[in-house]
């Protein structure tokens, strides 16, 4: 990883507003972690840490027209430029308790989201710039895209619901396996209503940074799916 500590000094009651600043601006592309750190000798003095996965990522970011947008809102809430200390991360770990609540978050879009169609956790759960992959869809950014994605599946199937069987975390990455269960009483890729009752074997990979959602894989059997709805034939016995 890469990336720079910042040392900023703000008017106390300013530290409020740039910490609504951090959450509404979200993550950048290929940012893993942001940190804001307070002194307790000095409430306005700050520590900013942001962390990348490459170096190639952070220059990315810090050249880009977006970025100096970002500084320019910050810039304005400091008594000063910031110091900053560009360099890479040569050793980390992620505690127990940090990749828990990653676990956590992620179970929330099964039991919340999916199950208790609790369209609203949407926004406390992925970052505003999330990355979705999806075989259907491709590849799109924005909690738009999710929402679009999730309106596919809730047109065809109302009400489906999912069953997780396992959690698997290794550093920021969160994978899922999942069955669905749902009837098949909407249009879908092209296909009319069928009134299938179907079941769906899957996983789903979840990236997680500064406690959101910033990428998402869906890798369910897809295959499986369009066979039980008759859009693929079903292989012939052998």
């Amino acid at each position: 990883m890469y990336g720079t500590i910042a040392r900023v000094t703000a008017p106390p009651a300013n530290v409020g507003t740039m910490q609504a600043l951090a959450q509404r601006i979200g993550m950048a592309p290929g940012q893993v972690a942001r940190y804001i750190f307070q002194a307790d000798a000095d409430p306005g003095e700050l520590w900013l840490v942001a962390l990348f996965e490459s170096k190639d990522a952070y220059w990315a970011n810090a050249r880009s027209p977006e970025q100096h947008a970002r500084y320019l809102e910050l810039r304005s809430l400091l008594n000063a430029d910031p110091e900053w200390h560009d360099g890479a991360v040569i050793e980390a770990a992620i505690g127990a308790a940090a990749a828990d609540r990653n676990a956590a978050s992620v179970r929330r879009v099964y039991d919340e989201l999916i199950n208790q169609e609790n369209k609203a956790v949407i926004d406390e759960l992925f970052a505003p710039d999330v990355v979705i992959h999806d075989p259907f869809m491709g590849t799109m950014q924005g909690m738009d895209a999710f929402r679009q994605l999730l309106g596919l599946f809730d047109t065809a199937f109302p009400h489906h619901r999912v069953t997780v069987e396992a959690i698997m975390e290794q550093g920021d990455l969160v994978c899922v396996l999942h069955t669905h269960t749902a009837t098949h009483t909407g249009p879908f890729m092209g296909a009319a209503p069928t009134g299938r009752s179907i079941v769906v074997n899957g996983l789903e990979l979840f990236r997680m940074a500064g406690g959101k959602i910033v990428e998402f894989w869906r890798k369910d059997d897809d295959a499986s799916l369009l066979m039980q709805l008759g859009i693929l034939p079903a292989p012939a016995a052998a």
